[in-house]
C-alpha cells in the first residue's frame, strides 16, 4: 500500500471516526436541521476558496450536474427523506443502524455483481470485506433488533443508496474513453458541499426556525471541524480513495470508523472495553488488511487479464 493512500484511508477513518463526539459538542447549541445546514455550508464556503486557490473550476454542462444532483441526493437527501417518512425510523436499534452502515461495502458488491462487474472487484477484496463485516457484526452483536421492520427497511435503502452514489462517483471520476469526466475529487467534494447546501436548505423549515441556534466557542470550534474536515477536506480524501482504488476497495474504510468510535468512547468516555468488543476489532482489522493487501503484479512481458479486456469491460462499475 502507498503512503499517500494509507494516508488518505487513514484521515477518513480518523474524522469519520471521531465525528460523533465533535457533533456531541454542535448539538448543545444547534438542532438537528440547524446542523446540517451549518456544517455544510461551512464546507462549502472551504471547499468553494480550496478550489479557487487551486485554480479550478466548477464542472459546465447540465449533464454532469444531473449526475452530481443525483450522487447528493442518494448520499445525502434520501437518507434524511426516508427517516422523516417513516415514524419509527429514528427510533431503530442503534446498533441495528451501524451495521446497516457497515454494510455499504457489501452493497457496493451486491450492485456490481448486479451490473455484471464482478470483474472489478478482485477476490481478495471481496473477502477482506465479508471478513470486516463479520467483525462488525461481533463488535455489536445486534441479535435482539427487530430486523423485520420499518426502521430497518429505511436503513437498508439507506445503505443501498450510499453504496450506489459510490459508484456513480467512481464513474465520473473515470476517464473519458470509458465514459467517465475525468473530474478531480477536489471538484467533486466541492460540489457535493455546493449541492448539500441547497438539500440542507430544503430541509431547514423541518425543525431549523423552531428554535434559535446558541454558538458558543466551543460549537463554532466543532462546526468548523466537521464542515471544513469532515465535510470538505476529507471527504475529497474519500472520493480520491475511490479514483484511486475503486468503489468496492475504497468502501473499506466504513468498517474503520467503528473501530475509531469505539476507541474515542475508552478515552474520552471512559468506556470499558469487553471481550467481545476486542474480538470485533480484531476481526475488523484483519479483513482491512485482507482488503488492502498489496496485489501481485503481472511478470513482465506478460499482460494481466484486466489489461486485455475490452474497453467496455474496463470501465468503472457504475449503475445506471
Amino acid at each position: 500500500m502507498r503512503f499517500d493512500s494509507a494516508a488518505r484511508f487513514a484521515a477518513v477513518a480518523l474524522m469519520w471516526g471521531s465525528s460523533y463526539f465533535w457533533i456531541k459538542i454542535v448539538f448543545g447549541g444547534l438542532n438537528s436541521a440547524q446542523f446540517s445546514f451549518f456544517r455544510i455550508l461551512v464546507g462549502a464556503v472551504a471547499m468553494l476558496g480550496i478550489l479557487a486557490l487551486g485554480r479550478e473550476r466548477l464542472p459546465r454542462g447540465a449533464g454532469v450536474w444531473a449526475r452530481l444532483v443525483l450522487i447528493a441526493f442518494l448520499a445525502n437527501a434520501l437518507p434524511v427523506l426516508l427517516v422523516e417518512l417513516v415514524d419509527d425510523a429514528v427510533g431503530a436499534d442503534a446498533d441495528m443502524v451501524s451495521v446497516f452502515n457497515a454494510s455499504v461495502p457489501l452493497c457496493v458488491v451486491l450492485l456490481c455483481l448486479a451490473a455484471r462487474r464482478a470483474d472489478r472487484i478482485p477476490a481478495r477484496v471481496a473477502a477482506g470485506l465479508a471478513v470486516g463485516f463479520a467483525g462488525v457484526l461481533v463488535l455489536y452483536a445486534p441479535w435482539g433488533a427487530e430486523w423485520l421492520s420499518a426502521g430497518a427497511a429505511v436503513n437498508a435503502a439507506a445503505a443501498v443508496a450510499y453504496a450506489w452514489s459510490m459508484l456513480l462517483m467512481e464513474k465520473l471520476m473515470g476517464p473519458a474513453e470509458e465514459g467517465g469526466r475525468a473530474m478531480t475529487p477536489l471538484v467533486l467534494a466541492t460540489t457535493q458541499a455546493v449541492i448539500g447546501v441547497g438539500w440542507a436548505g430544503i430541509n431547514m423549515p423541518n425543525g431549523g426556525f423552531d428554535s434559535t441556534p446558541h454558538f458558543s466557542a466551543s460549537i463554532i470550534g466543532a462546526l468548523l471541524v466537521l464542515g471544513v474536515l469532515n465535510t470538505g477536506l476529507v471527504y475529497m480524501c474519500f472520493a480520491w480513495l475511490i479514483r484511486e482504488e475503486g468503489a468496492a476497495k475504497a468502501s473499506g474504510v466504513l468498517y474503520a470508523v467503528p473501530v475509531v468510535l469505539t476507541l474515542g468512547m475508552v478515552l474520552l468516555e471512559d468506556h470499558v472495553l469487553g471481550t467481545r468488543e476486542i474480538l470485533g476489532m480484531a476481526v475488523i482489522v484483519a479483513g482491512l488488511i485482507l482488503t488492502r493487501l498489496p496485489q501481485r503484479t503481472a511478470p513482465a512481458g506478460r499482460p494481466r487479464s484486466a489489461d486485455r479486456a475490452t474497453p467496455a469491460a474496463k470501465s468503472p462499475a457504475a449503475v445506471r
